[in-house]
């Protein structure tokens, strides 16, 4: 009997990638969500099973507790994947617990938690001489001035976990200009109770973005890479890949392997570096340790990571294969790609000649789209056009909001 996976998270494209990759080298593949009503995932045809769970951010342990419970269900020990970093945390915080039901990469204890919590993964990049940008973690409101006099502007301030801070803020980050804005940003942040960080900008624009994409196997040997450059993000400049495309870069490869190495890492992961425009020199952005957003992009490239992973862990690895020729092929996230070339294009950042020829140059591995898998699509499209159909009620309702209001308001004068 063949092991089946558990994906865990299916609103996300992200989700979408692993299901289709896994689904077509025919593994049962069991989906899991809180929300139905918004994990298009789920519509894919390559789910096996889809399952409702107990929602993660509400509750952490209920979701332990029921996976589980589920594992006990399989003959053999699924393999799990994560699509987010909350189900890569919860994966780390349940790994004693959850390794008799569940294949999942032997990662040293706690690792994963310190490097998805941005501070974490500051604070053992320093400890193991990794270069990142010059970042400051404000602990009492006392801090925020002497912070505000050191760092260089513009500047950001991220969420130490993003999927928290979007919540609040609806956006990844925030960039600030000057000293007293970044005070305001702290300010805002430690009343919605978040935990933030304050990071310099390395300069350049979004095209000097590299995803360095790596599979290390249980002994701890790299097995495959890849090497992606981001051409645009949404939002643009501070976001997630809408066009993104395969190459190759030695420089990045093998500063890759040497942090992945020194952090002891095992599985699947993804260090973003930005290449500084004056000084030419890497610095490493983040580390992704769940499921790739620009899965499909790996899989017509040949480097079908998921399944990678999932041989590994049942036993079965595939031949290494460290990707050092350049393929014709980007990742395309059309909807959002659309979406941030109205930013690029208010900010300046980009002329229309600049912003057609990547289209033309690449061949379009698409976000969500799929000849064989179309329903996704649908899917997603009738998402979109709820949002659009409820903003547009809003607009339509303000006026006879406002009359209601000042109605009252007159009525109100008068009883006084």
């Amino acid at each position: 009997m063949a092991t089946a996976a558990v994906i865990l998270g299916a609103n996300f494209y992200t989700a979408l990638g692993g299901i289709r990759t896994l689904g077509r080298h025919g593994v049962k593949v069991y989906a899991l969500d809180y929300d139905f009503s918004r994990a298009y995932g789920l519509s894919s045809r390559y789910v096996f099973k889809k399952i409702l769970c107990p929602d993660i951010n509400r509750d952490e342990e209920a979701l332990a507790k029921f996976l589980l419970k589920l594992g006990g269900t399989f003959k053999k020990p699924p393999v799990l994947f994560a699509s987010a970093d909350s189900y890569a945390l919860l994966i780390s915080r349940y790994a004693e617990r959850l390794a008799p039901y569940y294949l999942f990469p032997d990662n040293p204890p706690r690792l994963l938690e310190t490097i998805i919590n941005k501070r974490g993964l500051y604070r053992l990049s320093r400890e193991q001489g990794l270069q990142m940008p010059l970042t400051f973690f404000p602990g009492s409101e006392a801090e925020f001035e002497e912070i505000a006099a050191k760092i260089p502007y513009p500047c950001i301030v991220k969420p130490t976990i993003s999927h928290q801070f979007v919540k609040v803020f609806r956006a990844k980050c925030l960039r600030v200009g000057e000293a007293a804005g970044l005070i305001k940003a702290l300010k805002q942040a430690r009343a919605a109770g978040l935990e933030v960080m304050v990071q310099e900008i390395i300069p350049g624009f979004d095209d000097q973005m590299f995803c360095f994409d790596v599979y290390v196997n249980r002994e701890g040997r790299p097995t495959h890479t890849l090497i992606a450059q981001k051409l645009r993000q949404f939002p643009a400049n501070f976001g997630s890949s809408t066009l993104t495309h395969q190459c190759y870069d030695s420089e990045v490869e093998a500063q890759g392997l040497e942090y992945i190495k020194k952090l002891g890492y095992r599985g699947y992961g993804e260090i973003e570096f930005k290449r500084h425009a004056t000084s030419g020199e890497l610095y490493m952005i983040e580390i992704n340790a769940r499921l790739s957003s620009i899965n499909i992009l790996f899989d017509l490239c040949g480097v079908e990571f998921t399944y990678v992973m999932y041989r590994d862990l049942t036993g079965k690895p595939l031949p290494d294969k460290f990707l050092r020729e350049e393929k014709p092929w980007a990742f395309w996230h059309a909807y959002e790609d659309l979406l941030t070339i109205r930013q690029y294009r208010r900010n300046g950042q980009l002329t229309w000649a600049q912003i057609v020829k990547p289209w033309l140059a690449h061949r379009k591995a698409h976000a969500i789209w799929a000849p064989d898998d179309p329903r996704p699509l649908f899917s997603f499209a009738w998402l979109i056009l709820k949002k659009v159909l409820k903003k547009v009620g809003r607009l339509l309702t303000l006026p006879l909001q406002i009359l209601i209001r000042q109605r009252r308001e007159t009525v109100d004068k008068r009883g006084a």
